[in-house]
């Protein structure tokens, strides 16, 4: 009733009156859609600014406590050897006193940091940082008065003496290898796991900070793009008020004076002007379509059993279409699972056996790198205490020159140096190697992120390094890398673009390689293997990834299959027929882009990727 009532009340008012309701709505839409739109994103900007603000503070004292933790650890073991000179020994001790105060001090601050925490979101990283304070929170202090306790011990004996030497090192020794001091290095390998998650929620808090700003921007957009979409329906709602019952008004005049068909009824839609105008032309021409009444009756009789047969002719033929349409998105259902399963299956055991590679690769290799300096600072002070001796005693004992010839003092010297730097530069080669298979399999991004497509290609070829190595049947394989120089961040899902890349990237060696077979090494070291990976930008929307190799290339027909489910010209074993219907789909349905390919048997093939720089609101995949 409620709606009958407002439908009456509308149909009844007048032309004017409906035009100005309608862009009153859209006015007011548009402005209270404004207006919301940046409340909401100011009120989500405010609270993520606070988070990135905590988040921040918790991570300068996490930072500052771990910097605190090592030099505190590093001073001690500087102990050691200083125990022979009582002044550089108090200097020493004097560095460390200052920092076991600062990492009290510090350590203060991070407890009434902690207590205020409760109002946070993540309760877990707020249970695990309070339990790690309640673990070592006596292990600061006991490794002070237990450090105290031997330095003590040592100023109470004769330091000029050899012996009494020796036992203070061997007392500071013992502390550095004791329980007490790996549980206080502990603190600092704890702080590790703290520092990079504060660096992740620093990572999340700023991409909220930037989601709350896209989220009031697409409110505006909304309301403003509603209010359009009002103004238009409003305007064809004016035309079709108007104009089109005029011109069906006119349109039945003229077929009634013209036909002499008095059947005819103008169509009274509305209660304003023109509704009066269309009831007065009916009542003219009513008293004359009762004298036609039954000719029309009869000819209504044969009208709808025409309409009939003819409707039933059209249910059984779209019945017919129907079917066949059903099964063929049926079988592409099918293809499209099968086709999903796999590349499921490939992803999730290939980012499993990635991540767990990189991550026990990591650790040790960061417990060396980090030792490194050390070792680099202690090796640097070791020489240059020899070459000071070996300048104020230039004439050693025999035993010490015997004993230095031996072990050729003068190479150790010049050696040792270089042996720490490649040291440095083979842990920097794998750590390196590790970030290239996380940046590979990304396989806990579920949503688009904006990523360097560079940085996925070439961690896609660093996995692929094996199979480009030069080898005893041929050569290297040279991959010329053309990159766009201002290339933008792409929105995707970097996992299944990298693994795009990695199908398309293994089809052009195994395309080299079959090619190979009916070449000599030295033909193949005159006309070397060449893969090129072109990108460029098409226009301000689409950017372009071409992969493209100087193999035997392949004929129309193969072509034609080559994104089939199952498709494979490859030998049995060696091939799937997966990777690049896996890749099409990856590229086509998941990122709504393109995939081409362009091949001239004898010359080579082409794979060309397009997607978009930015990806538009789409429905979930």
């Amino acid at each position: 009733m409620v709606r009958q009532s407002l439908g009456q009340r509308l149909s009844s008012l007048k032309v004017g009156q409906k035009i100005g309701l309608g862009y009153t709505l859209a006015l007011s839409i548009a402005v209270c859609g404004t207006i919301a739109g940046f409340g909401v994103g100011d009120h989500y900007q405010q609270e993520t600014q606070e988070q990135e603000q905590h988040v921040r503070s918790e991570l300068e004292l996490l930072q500052r406590l771990q910097s605190r933790v090592l030099q505190a650890r590093t001073h001690q073991q500087q102990l050691i050897p200083l125990a022979q000179y009582p002044e550089k020994f108090q200097d020493e001790y004097a560095h460390l006193l200052k920092h076991k105060a600062e990492i009290q001090k510090i350590w203060g601050e991070l407890k009434a940091f902690v207590a205020n925490y409760h109002s946070r979101q993540d309760h877990a990283h707020h249970a695990t940082i309070l339990s790690f304070l309640q673990t070592y929170d006596r292990v600061p202090q006991l490794y002070s008065q237990e450090l105290e306790r031997r330095v003590e011990r040592i100023r109470s004996l004769n330091l000029a003496s050899p012996t009494d030497v020796e036992q203070a090192q061997a007392l500071m020794l013992e502390f550095t290898n004791s329980d007490l001091a790996l549980e206080f290095d502990g603190i600092s390998d704890d702080l590790v796991g703290f520092i990079d998650h504060a660096y992740q929620e620093l990572e999340v808090a700023t991409r909220s900070y930037q989601q709350a700003s896209e989220v009031a921007e697409k409110l505006v957009v909304a309301s403003i793009g509603l209010s359009v979409a009002i103004a238009i329906l409003l305007a064809i709602w004016t035309s079709r008020a108007i104009a089109q019952p005029i011109q069906s008004l006119t349109s039945v005049a003229r077929r009634t004076t013209e036909e002499s068909n008095f059947e005819l009824q103008a169509t009274v839609e509305q209660d304003d002007e023109i509704g009066m105008l269309a009831n007065a032309f009916n009542q003219l021409i009513r008293a004359v379509k009762q004298l036609l009444q039954q000719q029309k009756t009869a000819n209504e009789q044969l009208e709808n059993y025409s309409q009939t047969l003819e409707s039933q002719v059209e249910v059984r033929t779209q019945e017919l279409s129907d079917k066949n349409t059903q099964l063929q998105q049926l079988l592409e259902k099918l293809q499209r699972t099968q086709v999903q399963m796999v590349q499921s299956e490939k992803m999730s055991a290939l980012g499993q056996m990635v991540a767990g590679v990189a991550h026990e690769i990591n650790n040790p290799v960061n417990f060396i790198h980090g030792n490194l300096t050390h070792v680099q600072e202690y090796a640097h002070n070791l020489l240059g205490l020899v070459q000071l001796y070996q300048n104020y005693y230039p004439d050693p004992a025999p035993e010490i020159q015997a004993e230095a010839e031996d072990i050729d003092m003068e190479f150790i010297q010049a050696d040792l140096p270089k042996v720490i730097d490649s040291m440095k530069l083979g842990t920097d080669r794998i750590r390196q190697i590790v970030l290239s298979l996380r940046n590979f399999s990304r396989m806990d991004e579920a949503d688009f992120k904006a990523v360097d497509i560079h940085e996925g290609i070439d961690s896609t070829l660093l996995i692929l390094q094996h199979r480009l190595k030069d080898k005893a049947e041929r050569p290297a394989i040279k991959v010329i890398r053309d990159y766009y120089g201002n290339l933008p961040l792409i929105e995707c899902y970097p996992g299944q673009i990298n693994q795009a890349f990695m199908n398309i990237l293994a089809n052009a060696i195994d395309a080299l390689e079959e090619a190979n077979v009916k070449r000599t090494y030295q033909e193949l070291k005159e006309n070397p293997n060449l893969i090129t990976i072109r990108t460029a930008l098409s226009d301000s929307k689409w950017v372009k990834i071409a992969i493209a190799d100087n193999g035997m290339g392949m004929p129309e027909s193969v072509q034609k299959r080559l994104f089939d489910p199952f498709f494979t010209t490859k030998s049995v074993g060696k091939g799937t027929g997966m990777g690049l219907p896996i890749s099409y789909q990856i590229v086509t349905e998941k990122h709504r882009g393109k995939l081409d390919c362009f091949s001239i048997p004898g010359k080579g093939t082409e794979f060309v990727i397009q997607i978009l720089v930015k990806q538009q609101i789409r429905d979930a995949v």
